[in-house]
């Protein structure tokens, strides 16, 4: 085994930016399966062999594994909020959480003027899709040019994109067709309590389970 050049790491580079990977834990994973096989090989061979890698990891095997990474994080990282918002697996504190929260949710609603609780709700889903963002904003780019992310950065802002803009929906097309009368309306409004609950459990699941997710690795 030997050390590859300056000159050969460079090649690979170049050709991996060449394809525009999506996910940086795949652009990792190519890297180490080229530095490998050129480790084996002698420096008169690397050419040869790079140009067999280059034809193993064309465009379509790369976006392939691109989109089978982002399949099998995304059901992992659903399996594990299932798991995570079955609070009576997390024991005493858990369970006191719940009940607090549900206790504070419905305090809220009986002490504060029903039209005003709407806003409420919206401040609670800005707040924590604002600490989202922020937190795994390294998967934002308002950038022309192409720009790598972790992959679980990305599953996290597309599932809190999704999530917010669906919520926003609920709360804006019955507002803007009744001209904000329903606002007063009781059940919307616990009905906007109730969603607002589930979608800032959901944001935190994910926060939590972004924290705790490794690189993950494809399977070619």
């Amino acid at each position: 085994m030997r050390k590859l050049s300056a000159q050969e790491f460079d090649r690979i580079h170049t050709r991996l930016k060449s394809l525009y990977i999506r996910y940086t834990e795949v652009y990792e994973e190519i890297f180490d399966h080229y530095c490998t096989t050129l480790e084996n090989v002698s420096e008169a061979e690397s050419i040869i062999v790079l140009t067999q890698l280059n034809e193993t990891f064309a465009w379509s095997v790369v976006k392939g594994m691109d989109q089978e990474l982002e399949k099998n994080v995304s059901k992992q990282v659903w399996v594990a909020q299932l798991e995570f918002l079955k609070f009576w697996n997390h024991g005493l504190k858990g369970l006191l959480a719940t009940i607090i929260g549900f206790a504070l949710l419905e305090i809220a609603i009986f002490i504060i003027p029903v039209s005003e609780l709407i806003l409420v709700f919206l401040v609670i889903i800005l707040i924590t899709t604002a600490g989202v963002f922020f937190m795994k904003r390294d998967a934002i780019s308002f950038r022309l040019s192409h720009k790598m992310v972790s992959i679980s950065s990305a599953t996290i802002i597309k599932r809190v994109g999704i999530l917010n803009t669906i919520f926003m929906w609920i709360y804006a097309m019955p507002s803007v067709l009744t001209r904000g009368e329903i606002h007063s309306n009781t059940l919307f409004v616990w009905g906007m309590g109730i969603v607002t609950v589930f979608s800032t459990l959901y944001s935190i699941s994910l926060l939590v389970i972004a924290s705790n997710l490794t690189n993950y690795r494809t399977t070619r």
